[in-house]
């Protein structure tokens, strides 16, 4: 069963990713999972929240150069709520009974989850894990953010509300509540995995 999910969303990831976008993902992997993992293996704690701290200036750099830096200026208004995720996917059930299948396994309620849309599906996918390394790395630099998965999630919420009202207003892009969405999906995503390690090897 867990083969079977694992090669479904291989699957996804090879159609709906490019080579440089996996290329990319690999890269963020390596530098803002791994590096503060491998200082916490090698015992040089005191280095992983200055490490921590590097790889996160990096990352706001690159965060900020795809949503807003590099973007030239051109109004396009705001995008229905959660119109992403309609022309993205399709559903058997309804959405609350497809909510419902989640305790009987991911794989169960991806079953009943179709991609209709692969540019709109590669959009959605994108946002999240774009805040993952925000998640994930909170943890490390800011001691009282270690305890709290709540508080790391909520900055990440503050950060893309910040960042879609900042394309709005200077007619950088499109506003869009999926993003904000998806952006706190992976922040949240990030925030579990890192309180976790942060909490574990009791970094300072």
């Amino acid at each position: 069963m867990f083969s079977e999910l694992i090669l479904k969303l291989g699957y996804f990831a090879d159609v709906l990713f490019n080579e440089e976008d996996r290329a990319i993902f690999m890269i963020v992997l390596s530098t803002v999972v791994m590096l503060p993992v491998l200082l916490c293996i090698l015992r040089w704690k005191p280095l992983v929240r200055g490490t921590a701290l590097i790889v996160f200036a990096v990352y706001i750099l690159g965060n900020l150069s795809f949503t807003i830096l590099n973007r030239s200026p051109g109004y396009f208004g705001e995008a229905p709520a959660f119109f992403n995720y309609r022309q993205a996917f399709d559903l058997d059930l309804s959405l609350w009974d497809t909510l419902r299948l989640l305790p009987e396994g991911l794989e169960e309620t991806l079953s009943h989850i179709h991609i209709s849309s692969y540019t709109y599906a590669r959009e959605v996918f994108l946002n999240i894990l774009l805040y993952i390394p925000m998640g994930y790395l909170l943890p490390f630099i800011f001691k009282p953010m270690r305890y709290s998965v709540t508080a790391c999630t909520l900055a990440g919420f503050l950060c893309s509300c910040a960042t879609e009202y900042a394309q709005l207003r200077w007619g950088l892009g499109c506003f869009q509540v999926d993003d904000i969405v998806n952006n706190t999906i992976g922040c949240l995503i990030g925030a579990v995995a890192g309180c976790m390690l942060a909490r574990l090897w009791r970094t300072k």
